[in-house]
């Protein structure tokens, strides 16, 4: 017993030293660029005319920032058949829906030193027609269910018999007064 103690103390004696010399990772150096959060855009296209919808997002390039450097953007669309973005001069990001699904703007900033960093639109646009679809599709499916529908037959209930009302059933007996023969050929006495 006292063996096993000793070699389970001298084997935490040896992963402990082992840990310690481990070398500790770095951090990663912060960017000179910070940038804002990412942000979800929702954008639904029209019953009508089927032209491309827009969203603005203002003073979007102001959420970027490099300690008193200037900052040059650039916009990549991860699928530009579904959304692309343009940045206007004043900062104002605009995010344009061509088709249904999802995107992924990312607006990059570069310093004249050459830091860079990078932030995330995520696009997802809807089609209102599909919507509109699917609500017709819902209540002509209720309507059909309501008029086409067949309710259970339920099985009439037998009542439960108790002796007091088979009693009230039968019918009260008839009694019929005859009068004899003889009697209807005799006068009546006074």
């Amino acid at each position: 017993m006292k063996r096993f103690v000793l070699l389970l103390a001298a084997c935490l004696f040896c992963l402990s030293l082992a840990c310690a010399k481990a070398p500790a990772t770095a951090p990663e150096p912060a960017s000179a660029v910070s940038v804002p959060e990412t942000r979800d855009v929702t954008l639904t296209l029209p019953l009508g005319v089927r032209d491309d919808v827009a969203k603005s997002l203002p003073a979007y390039t102001a959420g970027f920032s490099a300690k008193g450097e200037a900052l040059t953007f650039s916009i990549v669309s991860s699928d530009p058949t579904v959304a692309e973005g343009i940045l206007k001069d004043d900062g104002t990001l605009y995010v344009i829906a061509h088709g249904t699904g999802e995107s992924k703007l990312t607006v990059s900033a570069r310093t004249a030193s050459g830091d860079e960093n990078a932030a995330v639109v995520s696009v997802t646009v809807r089609d209102a027609r599909r919507m509109l679809a699917l609500i017709v599709l819902g209540v002509l499916s209720a309507a059909l269910l309501v008029l086409f529908g067949k309710p259970s037959a339920k099985k009439p209930e037998k009542p439960a018999e108790t002796p007091e009302k088979t009693q009230e059933e039968a019918p009260d007996p008839v009694v019929i007064f005859e009068e004899p023969e003889e009697a209807k050929d005799r006068p009546e006495r006074s």
